[in-house]
């Protein structure tokens, strides 16, 4: 007959059954040689919303459902991410955001104007379109630097940059 469980050795198997079951963050030796949960920072240093992980070939983006924000990007290539796509790697966020079922992943982000609860949702873009959106913006505004070092006050067909008198002069 096997011998009963003290309740220390209870304790340590109920740890380790959880344990196996969530991903826990690594322990830290501590002074007094316990070991200790590795703690997050919290101090601004890290994004409030931050989704860990990847879905290869696409960038993913959280957008505010903000005015008409979400229907510009679904018309732009944009889709909504389902909580099966990063399930394996964020289980933190699709356990806390995921409560529209295998739609959607969002975030309560604040209020709107109208008092009401605002979300941000959990969008993704193929990468080479999220790529060639990055190059025209980078494009335009290398026009923009080019007309500022330049001393011209039109880029394009946007008037309205002030030159000093003397010009402008980069040292």
């Amino acid at each position: 007959m096997p011998r009963a469980y003290t309740l220390e050795e209870k304790k340590e198997r109920a740890l380790e059954a959880v344990a196996a079951r969530i991903e826990l963050p690594p322990s830290v030796p501590a002074p007094d040689g316990m070991t200790r949960r590795k703690r997050g920072v919290f101090n601004g240093t890290q994004g409030k919303l931050k989704v860990e992980g990847t879905i290869p070939g696409f960038h993913l983006h959280i957008m505010n459902d903000d005015g008409t924000r979400i229907t510009d990007a679904t018309d732009n290539g944009y889709d909504f991410v389902k909580p099966s796509e990063i399930s394996g790697v964020s289980e933190n966020v699709v356990s806390r955001n995921g409560d529209l079922g295998d739609s959607r992943i969002r975030f309560l982000v604040g209020l709107n104007k109208e008092g009401q609860p605002m979300y941000a949702y959990l969008m993704k873009i193929r990468q080479e379109w999220y790529d060639e959106d990055q190059a025209e913006l980078q494009s335009r505004n290398d026009k923009i630097d080019n007309a500022i070092r330049s001393g011209k006050n039109v880029v394009g067909e946007q008037p309205g940059f002030y030159v000093p008198q003397g010009g402008i002069k980069l040292s």
